[in-house]
C-alpha cells in the first residue's frame, strides 16, 4: 500500500491512518516482542518456586538426619563406656556391677 503523505496533510483521515498504522505497530511489539518474554518470565518464576518448595523439602529432610546424628553421637560415649566395661569384665572374670 503506497501514501502520499501530500495528500493527507491536514486530513482527519490522515490522523485515523497514522493513529491505525501506530496502533497497529504497538500491537505487533507487543505480540512478537513483550509477550514472549513475559511468558517466559512466567515459566522461570514457576520454575523458581517449584525449585524452592523442592530446596525447603529437602532442608527439612537434612535437619531430620542431623538431628539424628546429633542424638546418635551424644550416645557414642555410652556405648563405648559399656564396651570396656563388658570387656573388663570378660576379661577379669569379675561381676557385671564391678563388684568381687
Amino acid at each position: 500500500m503506497e501514501i502520499k503523505f501530500e495528500d493527507l496533510k491536514g486530513d482527519k483521515t490522515g490522523d485515523e491512518l497514522i493513529r491505525q498504522m501506530l496502533s497497529d505497530i504497538l500491537t505487533g511489539l507487543k505480540t512478537k516482542m513483550i509477550q514472549p518474554v513475559l511468558e517466559e518470565n512466567y515459566k522461570i518464576a514457576s520454575q523458581l518456586k517449584e525449585f524452592k518448595t523442592q530446596e525447603q523439602s529437602e532442608m527439612a529432610e537434612l535437619k531430620e538426619k542431623l538431628a539424628e546424628l546429633d542424638t546418635r553421637i551424644q550416645q557414642v560415649p555410652l556405648v563405648i563406656l559399656s564396651s570396656f566395661r563388658d570387656a573388663i569384665n570378660q576379661a577379669g572374670g569379675g561381676t557385671q556391677n564391678g563388684t568381687d
